[in-house]
């Protein structure tokens, strides 16, 4: 019983980890646009995207015909980089329109 709550507990940490990671280099990105006015999330978002290209082009070298291990790994791999930039693009999109609305308002 002891052994099937640690796995649960590592298949959450696993779930959780990339919307953490996603949200650690949102705070990041946000902290860099105040320091520098130029700066906006959409060039923010091409480390991500980088990072999700590379883990993509590891999936089709590995897919040969059927499914085994190694295609289910770097597939998984490609999800949670895809989950990550997900979850950057949602706080992304919020912020900016948040900011956009409070502005709106304020020239009111």
């Amino acid at each position: 019983m002891k052994a099937l709550i640690l796995k649960y507990i590592e298949y959450l940490f696993i779930f959780l980890a990339p919307i953490v990671i996603g949200f650690a280099y949102f705070l990041i990105i946000m902290l860099l646009k105040r320091i520098n006015k130029n700066f906006n999330y959409i060039t923010g978002l091409i480390i991500p995207l980088v990072i999700n290209v590379v883990f993509l082009f590891m999936v089709f070298p590995v897919y040969q015909g059927a499914i085994n291990s190694a295609f289910v790994e770097s597939l998984s791999y490609f999800g949670l980089s895809l989950a990550g930039t997900l979850t950057y693009g949602v706080f992304a999109i919020s912020a900016s329109g948040i900011r956009k609305r409070t502005k709106a308002t304020l020239t009111k």
